[in-house]
C-alpha cells in the first residue's frame, strides 16, 4: 500500500527531477546554440527552423542523460531530507532505510522502463527530423550526399556477391552492375550491366551480358536487354549511407540492420553491441539510485556537499567505466557480453552493498 510518507518522499523527488532537468536541459541548450551560433549566421537559418531544432535536440537531451538527471534529483532529494533531520524522524517512526527507499527504488526501475520505451519507439522519428534539421539546414549539407551512393559491395550468399558503381536510392536507379558467383573462389559466372533500376520491388539489369566460366576456364556468354534479378533482396534504402549513428536507430530498425548486414556479409559487431546497450543503458537510472541512496542518507558525512560529491563521484566513475567498456567491446578488446554488462553488474552488486553496509 502507498502511504502518505511514500506520496512526499516522490512529490520530493520528482519536483527535484523537474529542477534538476530544467536548469541542466537548458544549459546544455544554450551551450550547444552558442557552438552552432556561426552556422545558423552563416547559412541564415531562420528562427523558427531553430526553434524546431532545439525542440528535437531537448528529446535527446532526455535520451542521453536521464541517468544523469535521476542520479542528481536522488542526491539532492534524499541529502536535504537528511540534513533536516526528516529521515530521522522516519526511522525513529519505525521506518528502515530499505522501507524509506522503496518507493524512490521503485520510481528509478519504472522511469527506467520508461526511458527504454521513450528511447526505442518515441525518440527517434524525431530525432530523424533533428539531424535532417541539422545536416541540410544548420550545415548546409547536400541531400545528393546520402542520396548517391557509390563504390557499394554486398554479399548474397557465400560465393555470390555483386557491386554497383554509382546508385541513386531515391530513384533506385544506378549503374555498372556486376554480379558474381563462384565456386572454392573459381568464377563460374558474371553478370555485367549497363544500368540497374529497382521497379515494381525488383530489381532489373539493363543492357548487359552474363559470362559463364566451365572447369577449363573456357567462356560462353549470352546478351540481354532486361533481365530481373531475383538475387538481390535490399531495397534501395538499405544501400543509402545513413543519416546519425546506430545508438540514436529504434530497437525495431537497428535489428533489421543489423540482418541486413548478416545476410551481405557486412560488418555489425558494433550494431550488434548497441542493440544490447539499448537493453542495459536505461537500467543505469535504477542502479546509480541505488548506489546514490546511502551515501546522500547518512548524516555523518558532515554536509550536503560532501555527501552529493561522493555520490556524484561514484556515478561519475560509473558512467566513464560504461564508456570504457563498450569502448573496449567495439575494438573485440573484451567479449561483447561483458562490454554491455558488465559494469552493471559490478556496480548493481556495490550498491547493494552499500546500501546493505549504510545505517537503516
Amino acid at each position: 500500500m502507498i502511504k502518505k510518507i511514500d506520496l512526499y518522499l516522490l512529490k520530493y523527488f520528482f519536483l527535484s527531477l523537474v529542477v534538476v532537468i530544467l536548469c541542466l536541459g537548458l544549459t546544455i541548450i544554450v551551450i550547444n546554440m552558442v557552438e552552432q551560433l556561426r552556422d545558423f549566421l552563416d547559412h541564415n537559418v531562420p528562427i523558427l527552423k531553430i526553434i524546431e531544432y532545439y525542440t528535437y535536440f531537448g528529446g535527446w537531451i532526455i535520451k542521453a542523460f536521464m541517468p544523469m538527471f535521476v542520479m542528481l534529483a536522488i542526491l539532492f532529494t534524499v541529502t536535504i531530507l537528511s540534513r533536516r533531520l526528516e529521515l530521522l524522524a522516519m526511522k525513529a517512526a519505525g521506518r528502515s532505510l530499505y522501507r524509506i527507499s522503496m518507493p524512490l527504488l521503485v520510481a528509478a526501475l519504472l522511469l527506467s522502463a520508461g526511458h527504454f520505451y521513450y528511447n526505442e519507439y518515441i525518440f527517434p522519428p524525431a530525432n530523424k527530423k533533428r539531424i535532417e534539421i541539422k545536416e541540410f539546414t544548420i550545415e548546409n549539407r547536400s541531400k545528393k550526399t546520402f542520396v548517391n551512393v557509390r563504390k557499394i559491395y554486398r554479399q548474397i550468399s557465400p560465393g555470390k556477391f555483386y557491386t554497383i558503381a554509382k546508385l541513386d536510392t531515391e530513384t533506385g536507379s544506378g549503374s555498372d552492375l556486376k554480379l558474381y558467383r563462384t565456386t572454392n573462389n573459381r568464377l563460374d559466372e558474371l553478370l555485367i550491366a549497363e544500368k540497374v533500376t529497382y521497379t515494381n520491388f525488383r530489381w532489373v539489369a539493363r543492357i548487359g551480358m552474363i559470362r559463364y566460366f566451365d572447369e577449363q576456364a573456357v567462356e560462353t556468354f549470352r546478351m540481354f536487354d532486361s533481365l530481373v534479378i531475383e538475387d538481390i533482396k535490399e531495397k534501395p534504402s538499405d544501400l543509402a549511407k545513413r543519416i546519425g549513428k546506430p545508438e540514436d536507430m529504434g530497437i525495431d530498425a537497428l535489428r533489421n540492420y543489423i540482418d541486413l548486414m548478416k545476410r551481405t556479409g557486412g560488418p555489425y559487431l558494433r550494431e550488434s553491441i548497441d542493440l544490447q546497450l539499448k537493453y542495459a543503458f536505461p537500467l543505469t537510472t535504477f542502479v546509480v539510485t541505488l548506489m546514490c541512496i546511502p551515501f546522500a542518507s547518512d548524516p555523518r558525512r558532515g554536509s550536503m556537499a560532501v555527501a552529493f560529491a561522493a555520490g556524484a563521484g561514484l556515478a561519475l566513475v560509473y558512467f566513464v567505466a560504461f564508456r570504457v567498456m563498450q569502448s573496449a567491446g567495439y575494438n573485440e578488446k573484451i567479449p561483447a557480453m561483458v562490454a554491455v554488462w558488465g559494469i552493471n553488474g559490478l556496480f548493481l552488486l556495490i550498491g547493494v552493498i552499500l546500501m546493505v553496509r549504510a545505517r537503516k
